[in-house]
């Protein structure tokens, strides 16, 4: 008895700091800063991506403003495009270096381009990322101001991870032209149980209340209800899913479930060989754009 009296304290202290452990990596994740983004995009072989951006494209600063948070972006405008918008959305970690790669191939489509950091990463403020449901917020008043500096566009979103699934859960709040979804999680509560269960090898119930009381306590972030599936269950948008085979964050299951409960026949699910989360694009460049190309053709855009 005097055992479990000692026992019980001390596992109930490791419960919480691996909860508090687990939540930080989402909410207060690494920051990478925007010149090691835009190192690391020159070395996987986006070099004319940034040299477009930095020295040949027109672009206007953006900052706008939600519960007093500001969010910085840019409006690209391309000459050439006439009646079409691309809303570029980054990965968790990143900021908008990490747009451009996919920015130039919608640039060079005669798009009009929108890029911005997410909030708590680069420009943009925040305390803290809630993995999608601030986020997804803050995207639909991004597409709203779009819509008005770019009156009678047909917008496209395009995602990477966290940037993907955003896109996917604003579904149930806009509807835009077409989603380019890029390595995408199909809800946050699975994708929270896969990761204690992958790293920390121990049953995701010990832990996910925990969490969950901590994230609604402190940060006010219910991930629960993060759930792009749902939203893209009950959209007539089409997407495009772009996943590679050996992604080892988020599995490539995510995006199979997703494209299995899609209602727009114009979908389509596409998984790349040997590639890792967020590499598809690295692994195979020219495939994935004619892919995307394809896609949109078919969606007459």
């Amino acid at each position: 008895m005097k055992f479990l009296v000692i026992l019980l304290p001390a596992l109930l202290a490791l419960e919480l700091y691996i909860a508090i452990r687990c939540l930080n990596l989402v909410v207060k994740p690494i920051c990478y800063t925007e010149e090691e983004i835009r190192t690391n995009e020159i070395n996987d072989g986006f070099e004319d991506a940034v040299y477009a951006y930095e020295n040949e494209w027109n672009r206007k600063d953006f900052s706008l403003e939600r519960n007093g948070i500001s969010i910085s972006g840019e409006l690209i405008n391309n000459p050439n495009a006439k009646d079409k918008v691309a809303i570029i959305l980054h990965g968790h970690t990143a900021n908008r270096y990490a747009s451009l790669k996919y920015a130039y191939m919608f640039y060079r489509r005669n798009y009009h381009v929108v890029i911005y950091d997410e909030r708590h990463f680069g420009r943009s403020a925040g305390d803290f990322c809630t993995l999608g449901q601030e986020e997804e917020m803050d995207l639909v008043m991004v597409y709203e101001y779009t819509g008005k500096m770019f009156p009678g566009c047909r917008i496209v979103l395009h995602g990477e991870s966290m940037g993907a699934a955003t896109s996917l859960y604003s579904l149930k709040d806009i509807a835009p032209d077409a989603v380019v979804a890029d390595c995408p999680f199909c809800d946050s509560q699975h994708l929270f149980g896969e990761f204690i269960q992958k790293n920390l090898h121990i049953p995701p119930v010990l832990i996910l209340p925990v969490i969950k009381v901590l994230a609604k306590l402190k940060y006010n972030y219910l991930f629960r209800d993060v759930s792009p599936i749902e939203s893209v269950r009950n959209s007539d948008v089409p997407i495009c899913f772009m996943h590679g085979k050996e992604d080892k964050l988020i599995n490539c299951d995510h995006s199979v479930q997703m494209y299995q409960v899609c209602r727009n026949s114009l979908s389509q699910l596409n998984l790349f060989e040997k590639a890792d989360h967020a590499r598809s694009v690295f692994v195979d460049k020219e495939h994935y754009e004619e892919i995307m190309y394809r896609f949109l053709d078919s969606c007459s855009l």
